[in-house]
């Protein structure tokens, strides 16, 4: 249930901030998660930083997160 929230969070934030993000889902299995100590089975990352499942899983706490990153990237 965790990731199917995590993915719905997920594919909101794309419709919001547009082509300001990239949004790609990845299995654990996948080649692209390979690089990473993946612990559990839901594990969101924004660039390579990981994000709490608190955050990852709230759209509200998720969109906030996202402003703020997006703003100090320029």
């Amino acid at each position: 249930m965790t990731c199917q929230k995590a993915a719905g969070v997920a594919k909101a934030m794309q419709e919001r901030f547009g082509n300001r993000l990239n949004l790609k889902i990845h299995l654990a299995n996948s080649p692209e998660a390979a690089a990473y100590p993946l612990k559990g089975a839901t594990n969101v990352f924004v660039g390579r930083e990981w994000v709490s499942l608190e955050v990852a899983t709230s759209t509200e706490q998720m969109e906030a997160y996202l402003n703020k990153l997006l703003a100090n990237t320029g």
